[in-house]
């Protein structure tokens, strides 16, 4: 390790780091992409509707029975004064699935393909739905089936939940007629189905009978893993441990809660823990108390520019566990950024300042790493040219006789122009626009472009035009406007001398006509007079065939 970088443990940052992983275990889906909407659309998902009978009758997303909910939002129209909130807590979308109308009913399917990483699958829900006395198989309910591909329910047991309405359930509130469960997490088990891919299907739909009874539900997802996860650093009085999110407990020493402490912890210990799912099924899980080793570190540019988009890259070695949170600060006084991997970040201000990384991981002791970055004015570009006709140029226009050298400034590491050329400076002969686009650090980049003209200023006429109202040479005028032109004057003879037509309005433009009626086909004479940029006064005389 070079001496621009250090590292440091401090305790705080070490118990900050357990509860962290207490509270957020399994927060990651990078195998189950877009599981929690974070993209704000469906991708990965599989949309279907239909009845009560068949609620995937069709395939498709429809608006309104399909609904991606971005946080922040108000509280759901149908749940009163102390309404629910439609996006879980800490998270910034969620699906509402189905609607307030009735007769009708909606899925979702997410494939997942099961693995020793993906074999948790993890749903909140909170419903929304009629209440009444009706029997049970006509209620307006939320379904969740773990199935196969064709959409199968695997396991009608373990694999198939049913929720309904209910009073007097202390997670269940009452809003008139209406009843509905705050968010609730639940997790599915799907280690049977390592090595396939499992569809886990969301189904809500409204009363059999009609009379305006509906249900919806709103959905986010992610994947993890089925273990133990130990916080632990050898050396402490104390240890955590915690189980799996969206189950209820029993672990071997008797607690009920999802997250115990261990005091006198020592490694090599084993812990297990019973979890039920909520349609009953039970499964145990047990794993032997061991430190995770982390080393923390980061990639980005020593040197940046302000205004620069900088991205950041994670590349801290972890063994053998996977990292649970990232925090960087970017030393500029802007917030802190956590839970997020490989951020970007833009600096508005000169100066070096130091970006620190803090690592935390499944079980063990966070690292933190600190690297310094230089930010470094952005790229601007001057064009200036070796001999110039007008020094002061007339806006994005420089002119020059008959070569020149177009420079920028030097010093840069990155030149690249439309004409190929990888230099600050090139030789120019013919006009036209040049672009160059500058570089610095392999990070900032800056395009600009300059029009070059020679400084004797032709206008160019067509030798002929045909004013037919197809909207192709309908009119008779300087085929290029060249920036600068001041003083126009434009005169069109016929053939016995006279003028037909005169303009002052470089735009205008001859349509062929005479009078009030249009001029045969033929050839014409025209006189210009103009001014160009440099204050000289040029005359053009040539002749043009009208064609009919």
């Amino acid at each position: 390790m070079n001496h621009l970088e250090y590292r440091t443990l401090p305790i705080a940052i070490y118990l900050f780091a357990f509860f962290f992983v207490a509270s957020a275990f399994g927060q990651r889906q990078g195998n189950c992409p877009n599981s929690d909407f974070s993209l704000g659309d469906f991708s990965n998902w599989e949309g279907y509707y239909g009845d009560f009978s068949n609620p995937s009758l069709f395939k498709g997303f429809v608006k309104n029975r399909h609904t991606i909910i971005h946080d922040p939002q108000d509280p759901d129209p149908n749940t009163c004064d102390d309404g629910l909130v439609m996006v879980p807590p800490g998270e910034k979308f969620s699906v509402r699935l189905g609607n307030s109308f009735a007769l009708q009913a909606e899925q979702l399917r997410y494939p997942v393909n099961v693995t020793e990483e993906t074999n948790l699958f993890v749903y909140k829900y909170a419903v929304v739905m009629t209440d009444l006395p009706h029997d049970p198989a006509n209620q307006p309910g939320f379904i969740i089936d773990v199935a196969d591909s064709s959409g199968k329910v695997i396991d009608p047991d373990c694999g198939s939940y049913f929720v309904s309405a209910h009073h007097g359930i202390p997670t269940w509130h009452s809003c008139g007629d209406v009843s509905w469960k705050d968010w609730t997490t639940v997790g599915i088990d799907l280690r049977h189905y390592i090595g396939q891919t499992v569809s886990i299907i969301f189904t809500t739909r409204d009363c059999r009978l009609g009379a305006g009874h509906f249900a919806y539900a709103y959905l986010s997802a992610y994947c993890s893993k089925v273990q133990l996860i130990f916080g632990f650093c050898p050396g402490e009085p104390m240890a955590t441990v915690t189980a799996p999110p969206g189950f209820s407990y029993l672990w071997a020493n008797g607690e009920t809660t999802q997250s115990r402490t261990i005091f006198n912890p020592v490694i090599g210990m084993v812990d297990s823990c019973i979890l039920t799912s909520v349609t009953g099924c039970k499964v145990t899980i047990k794993d032997t108390l061991k430190r995770a080793l982390i080393n923390a570190n980061f990639g980005c540019p020593q040197q940046a520019c302000s205004g620069a988009e900088i991205q950041f890259h994670d590349s801290s070695a972890i063994n053998p566990s996977v990292t649970t949170n990232w925090i960087w600060n970017f030393g500029d006084g802007s917030p802190a950024v956590t839970n997020s991997q490989n951020p970007r970040h833009v600096y508005d201000s000169l100066g070096k300042f130091n970006v620190t990384l803090i690592v935390s991981c499944d079980g063990g002791c966070p690292d933190t790493i600190t690297k310094p970055i230089e930010i470094g004015p952005m790229p601007e570009i001057h064009f200036t040219i070796s001999s110039p006709c007008d020094e002061k140029g007339w806006y994005d226009t420089l002119y020059f006789n008959e070569q020149v050298q177009l420079n920028v400034a030097q010093g840069y590491d990155h030149y690249v122009w439309n004409t190929g050329d990888s230099t600050y400076s090139i030789l120019v002969t013919d006009e036209g626009w040049y672009r160059v686009t500058i570089g610095k650090a392999g990070i900032c980049f800056v395009t600009d472009s300059i029009m070059m003209l020679h400084c004797e200023i032709p206008l160019r006429m067509p030798n002929a035009f045909s004013p037919n109202s197809d909207g192709k040479n309908d009119l008779f005028r300087p085929v290029v406007q060249p920036e600068g032109i001041t003083a126009f004057h434009m005169l069109i003879f016929d053939q016995w001398g006279g003028t037909i037509f005169e303009t002052q309005d470089i735009r205008q433009g001859w349509n062929g006509t005479i009078g009030e009626g249009p001029a045969p086909s033929g050839v014409f004479v025209y006189t210009i007079t103009y001014t160009n940029p440099f204050g000289k006064k040029m005359k053009l005389t040539g002749t043009v065939t009208l064609v009919r």
